[in-house]
């Protein structure tokens, strides 16, 4: 009897559409390497199809909230089912922008300088009025990011003071909590890393190129609204990417898949930006460019995803 394995993705996040689309390649990767697969939109019946499904374990496709922040992965856990990707905390402390910068701030590694701010903080105790300390220690232009969301999604630069109040209404609409960062001009890289946060293994690297102000959520998603290719790095600057890329992962207490996102600063500083612990299975991103570069298929890469999950 072959192993059955439920595929979750979808959800009700912002980016429903990129889950399912990952998703579906996972789900006929899966079938061609042998499984019995189902594919679950996670909604309110979810805690129940799984019992009646009883899968071996769950491949988690779920990108943004509910996926990536370890609601799925506790449920998961309560009912004793494996899943794939990281747990509940890694889940958690890589999707909250402003915990995660914490931890790579604590380790010793480069991420942007920035400050962090709630809905209540502007709403309620003036932070607004802060603006030119913030301009000074940060610089015009910075970056506003909700904390909390994926796939460049609520994403504003702020480069003069009018722009400021706007930008904090765009961003609190994402998440009520925004990341206000030191902006870095750079190239921007994306590494993929497999396996065990104690043995993590990096694939090429990859350079994202787009005539977009940066990787926005078109870029991500558009057939054609950005180039990547493996990225062409002097020796020693590619063992610093990906020693940095490791560290990250290690550090967040990463498992199976992520993808580190970085930008090269001076072409010297690898700054991290933040770790996708369900980076996007679509045709268009940067995963699928990694996997190629180390002659993986995508069914070979799927392979290697789930070998955890396999073996126990």
């Amino acid at each position: 009897m072959a192993t059955r394995v439920a595929v979750a993705s979808g959800g009700r996040s912002l980016e429903r559409e990129v889950s399912l689309r990952s998703g579906g390649r996972a789900a006929d990767a899966l079938a061609a390497l042998g499984y019995d697969v189902a594919v679950l939109d996670p909604d309110a019946r979810f805690v129940r199809r799984i019992r009646e499904l009883k899968p071996d374990f769950v491949f988690v496709a779920m990108h943004g909230r509910g996926g990536e922040d370890g609601t799925l992965q506790d449920l998961l856990e309560i009912l004793g089912v494996p899943y794939t990707g990281s747990d509940v905390h890694a889940s958690g402390r890589c999707l909250d922008k402003h915990s995660f910068k914490q931890l790579m701030q604590a380790q010793g590694l480069d991420t942007p300088e920035w400050h962090s701010f709630n809905r209540e903080a502007f709403s309620e105790f003036g932070a607004a009025e802060s603006l030119d300390q913030l301009a000074e220690q940060l610089g015009f232009p910075f970056v506003l990011k909700p904390a909390r969301q994926g796939s460049s999604l609520g994403i504003k630069f702020v480069e003069t003071p009018e722009q400021f109040g706007p930008a904090i209404l765009g961003a609190l609409g994402y998440d009520d909590r925004v990341v206000i960062e030191r902006y870095v001009a750079g190239r921007e890289l994306a590494v993929t890393v497999l396996g065990p946060a104690e043995a993590p293994e990096v694939l090429p690297v990859i350079e994202i190129e787009t005539e977009e102000p940066f990787y926005t959520f078109r870029a991500h998603y558009d057939p054609g609204a950005a180039t990547m290719r493996e990225a062409e790095l002097a020796k020693e600057l590619r063992q610093r990417v990906e020693s940095v890329a490791a560290q990250a992962y290690t550090a967040a207490g990463c498992r199976d898949l992520g993808r580190v996102d970085l930008i090269l600063e001076n072409d010297s500083v690898p700054q991290i930006l933040e770790i996708n612990t369900i980076p996007g299975l679509t045709e268009t991103g940067p995963t699928r460019y990694a996997a190629q570069a180390a002659g993986m298929e995508f069914k070979d890469l799927i392979a290697r995803v789930i070998s955890r999950v396999t073996a126990s």
